[in-house]
């Protein structure tokens, strides 16, 4: 491969140390923030959007991501990176990808998100780049790589490697999922067949493939919405799990649907991605732009953005942690599985565990109407593990006030007798976040689990073993907060077990 050289291009070094810079002095305001999370990754300042480029690699979870050093605010974009060897600690690295050529100088672009390989020593990024081709927003599809262990890329001097979506399909197109099956390279995108995603699209995967990484050949689309599952893809990840395939995406104007999975088969020779199952990995407003990553160990790690884009769309406010120097959070980092139906299993990874601390338990106790006060060392830095004895239980509905205070609070409701679980966050904090989520909640047996994190901002539930999962945001700033528990409709045997969270950044 031709790859341009950075090394003694001044103004890509340039541009390079100007954006450390901006980020380091985001960073000193943002450090003083009142909203920033205790133990859920962050950028040092500025924007943070999708995980990126998400790879074991050489020892290590490397984790870059879409990145704005300049604002707190999203904006033209850059790869930020991270490194951790256990997804619990990570280590800020210099920014890796800066917009740099004419292929992707759009003022409201850059370098969008992406993926990473590795091959022949090297670290291979695949990514979208933006520029303007008349009043149009151009996508285009580029490689980078990297021989110093991801630390900082070389742009492959033929990009873009694909230019120009094919027939039937619009201008969105981006994303690209980078793979590799058998002897060959594919590239999966996301795209909308038709008018697009702001219009009446059809959210559709695209799959290229390459002998050599260099030259790409259009396949066929390997998946489509149908008019039933938005009007855009973004963010296709394509990855086996427990002998099956499974393909995920963030889908546009799906309603409340933010992470769709769809389980089955892949057939790479005929271009033909054929589902039998279909699970959201979250069910709450913020979780959006999963990716995966084959870990060292076996594992099927996910990372996702702890955010989405509807309630805070570019040309408004983007939230009351913008003042603050920066926006944006990733979800705790998940270890998926598949049950004997296929459907997703998500589940905080074990290496959480390490950060547990001042152990409170209830032992098995009955629940009725009166709120009951639960022991909790730090009431907003906590997990808390919930099993209901369904056998012993007559209640309907158990709620769950957490992160409470008189009016204020996020309420958790378990309805046993309809089977659905509900995040209520209409008084959660000054008024910023509102609403409610719903979703069904499988029961099955004779023991409901639940596992609740709190961190500063967010809220992350993972119910019935990991089939359902919800991940919520609220910015609640009142005082003497704590966690209660009751019942309606008669009692409940739980059994409650909480422990501080050590606050890490």
């Amino acid at each position: 491969m031709d790859w341009k050289s950075i090394a003694n291009d001044y103004p890509y070094q340039e541009r390079v140390i100007k954006a450390q810079q901006a980020q380091q002095k985001l960073a000193k305001k943002a450090g003083q923030g009142i909203f920033r999370q205790q133990y859920h990754f962050m950028a040092p300042g500025g924007w943070l959007n999708d995980p990126n480029g998400c790879i074991w690699y050489q020892g290590q979870y490397h984790l870059y991501y879409q990145h704005n050093p300049f604002d707190s605010v999203w904006g033209e974009m850059y790869w930020g990176h991270a490194v951790s060897k256990d997804l619990v600690h990570w280590q800020h690295l210099p920014i890796a990808l800066v917009p740099s050529e004419s292929y992707e100088d759009h003022p409201r672009g850059g370098v969008f998100s992406g993926s990473t390989i590795s091959k022949d020593n090297a670290l291979i990024a695949a990514y979208t780049a933006t520029t303007f081709q008349g009043n149009q927003h151009l996508q285009t599809q580029c490689l980078a790589r990297s021989t110093d262990g991801g630390l900082s890329f070389e742009k492959f001097a033929m990009n873009p490697v694909i230019t120009s979506p094919p027939a039937g399909v619009s201008a969105d197109i981006r994303d690209p999922r980078i793979l590799r099956h058998g002897d060959r390279w594919y590239i999966v995108l996301g795209a909308s067949l038709g008018a697009g995603a702001w219009s009446h699209g059809e959210g559709c995967a695209l799959l290229y493939e390459s002998a050599d990484m260099l030259h790409w050949k259009y396949r066929g689309v390997i998946a489509r919405s149908g008019g039933k599952l938005g009007t855009m893809w973004e963010c296709v990840d394509l990855y086996p799990l427990n002998g099956q395939w499974v393909l995920s995406f963030s889908p546009m104007f799906l309603g409340d649907s933010k992470t769709v999975c769809l389980t089955g088969t892949m057939d790479f020779q005929n271009a033909c991605f054929s589902w039998h199952t279909r699970s959201e990995l979250d069910w709450g407003t913020e979780y959006y732009a999963p990716q995966s990553i084959a870990d060292g160990c076996g594992r099927t790690i996910v990372m996702a953005w702890q955010n989405a884009w509807d309630w805070m769309p570019w040309w408004q406010d983007f939230g009351p942690v913008s003042s603050e120097g920066w926006c944006g959070c990733m979800a705790l980092p998940r270890s998926i599985s598949l049950d004997q139906n296929g459907r997703i299993i998500s589940a905080p990874v074990e290496e959480l565990k390490t950060l547990r601390s001042n152990e409170q338990k209830t032992g098995w106790i009955t629940v009725d109407g009166q709120p009951r006060e639960l022991p909790c060392a730090d009431p907003v830095a906590f997990e808390m593990e919930i099993k209901i004895d369904l056998q012993h239980t007559q209640s309907k509905i158990v709620y769950i006030d957490l992160r409470s205070n008189g009016d204020k609070k996020s309420r958790l409701i378990i309805d046993l007798d309809n089977k659905q679980l509900t995040f209520d966050r209409h008084h959660a904090d000054n008024g910023f976040v509102k609403g409610m989520r719903t979703c069904n909640l499988p029961i099955e047996g004779n023991m409901l689990d639940l596992r609740i994190f709190s961190d500063t901002i967010s809220i992350e539930v993972f119910a019935a073993g990991g089939l359902c999962c919800m991940s919520n945001l609220i910015y609640p700033t009142h005082q003497d907060q704590q966690c209660q528990i009751y019942s309606e409709g008669g009692i409940s045997q739980v059994n409650i077990t909480i422990w501080q969270i050590a606050r890490l950044l």
